[in-house]
């Protein structure tokens, strides 16, 4: 399959670029602000919210399928500026959806696990109504609506608190001045001495990037469409998550300390429980979900590969 990667220079666009070539597709990376930095890879700058980008993009790549991962990830900066949140999140994503039809190319949107509130019986699936809290969570929800009324062959793909290792010598911080994912800045934190206080009243489905990355290209390669949940097969609390972490790679649990939402002063509304489960995805798609315990075991062989890491993290 030709793959068109919208998003492609960010956490989860970066690892669809490997995993797709690896497994004998032609991926063309579409980037915002950082050029894809892979040998033998198309790349080509993209501003999903711009019209006239999106066709032209889209046309020149002629893809098979159209990824989106491209979005706005911060959800403090969302609440703050939703017209961009909107404009990227939601429309952005529709014309991105549209474009992929008119070429007769299926089209998948990668969304958030945000759009449920938390209440009701978590893990949510798929017949769960959302209910988004926060102007990051409705532009989501948005989007999934923008994808599928767009494209007869569209499917949304929800996971959960995206993590994966970041090199040391690739940090880039993203256009809305998020930071390192949830795990990679907790690692670097304890592995530079510095404590970290992290949250036990929001539970989700922790989901390694790499694993994210082999459901969006199993959807792909199938016909099924509509909304499949794509997370962590373990639910747990941040803080638990952390302290998983902490075992794991061997770093001082006292730098661990807990602490509760309301102490953090956010910007946008969380939910303290938008745990999923991805059956849909077994069912329909015939791809699992890792567990948490071999996800992190695929996790320690990316942070032990890394030729600039810090030494704490070595043993």
């Amino acid at each position: 399959m030709r793959i068109l990667i919208v998003g492609a220079s960010g956490q989860v666009g970066s690892r669809l670029v490997e995993q797709a070539r690896a497994e004998g597709h032609q991926p063309v990376g579409a980037y915002r602000s950082h050029p894809v930095e892979v040998p033998g890879i198309e790349s080509v700058a993209l501003d999903k919210s711009k019209p006239a980008e999106v066709e032209r993009v889209v046309r020149d790549a002629r893809p098979d399928v159209v990824i989106d991962t491209g979005a706005l990830h911060n959800v403090d900066y969302c609440e703050t500026h939703p017209d961009e949140a909107l404009a990227v999140n939601r429309d952005g994503t529709g014309l991105l959806s549209r474009a992929a039809a008119a070429r007769g190319a299926r089209f998948l949107f990668v969304s958030t696990d945000f759009v449920f509130d938390g209440s009701g019986h978590p893990p949510y699936s798929e017949s769960d109504p959302p209910h988004p809290q926060s102007v990051y969570a409705r532009s989501k929800l948005e989007g999934e609506q923008a994808a599928l009324a767009g494209n007869p062959n569209a499917a949304v793909a929800r996971p959960s608190v995206i993590y994966s290792w970041v090199p040391m010598a690739a940090t880039i911080a993203s256009s809305s001045g998020k930071p390192l994912n949830f795990a990679s800045w907790f690692l670097r934190q304890l592995a530079d001495g510095k404590p970290a206080r992290i949250v036990t009243d929001q539970v989700a489905s922790p989901t390694l990037a790499d694993d994210l990355a082999g459901a969006l290209l199993a959807l792909a390669g199938s016909t099924r469409v509509g909304v499949f949940h794509t997370a962590g097969a373990t639910p747990l609390s941040r803080f638990d998550f952390c302290r998983k972490l902490v075992e794991r790679f061997g770093l001082p649990p006292e730098l661990l300390t807990p602490t509760d939402s309301a102490s953090l002063a956010q910007a946008a509304a969380r939910p303290r429980n938008s745990s999923l489960v991805s059956h849909r995805l077994e069912r329909d798609v015939g791809y699992s979900m890792l567990d948490l315990d071999s996800a992190l075991d695929r996790l320690s062989r990316s942070v032990r590969s890394d030729p600039g890491l810090p030494p704490s993290l070595r043993h």
